[in-house]
């Protein structure tokens, strides 16, 4: 039920694009951003990146992250 949880945990807005496996490091990789936040040169202030053994623990990672970032708070 990670799908779910991740659902529910996605601050207003947001994109969150699909879980990709990158063979050369052995990982999942997921991440989101808000689209409404201007382009500017340099990385995104309001994006998130999680990165895991696992599809479905590399879903669980974004999900956790993302309740912290829709509380107002920085995930760790």
């Amino acid at each position: 039920m990670p799908e779910r949880s991740l659902h529910d945990a996605i601050p207003p807005g947001w994109y969150v694009g699909r879980p990709s496996y990158h063979d050369e490091r052995h990982q999942w990789v997921k991440y989101a951003f808000d689209p409404d936040e201007r382009p500017k040169v340099g990385l995104r202030t309001r994006e998130w990146t999680a990165v895991a053994a696992t599809e479905e623990a590399v879903v669980r990672e974004m999900a956790r992250c993302l309740a912290e970032i829709k509380a107002g708070r920085a995930p760790r």
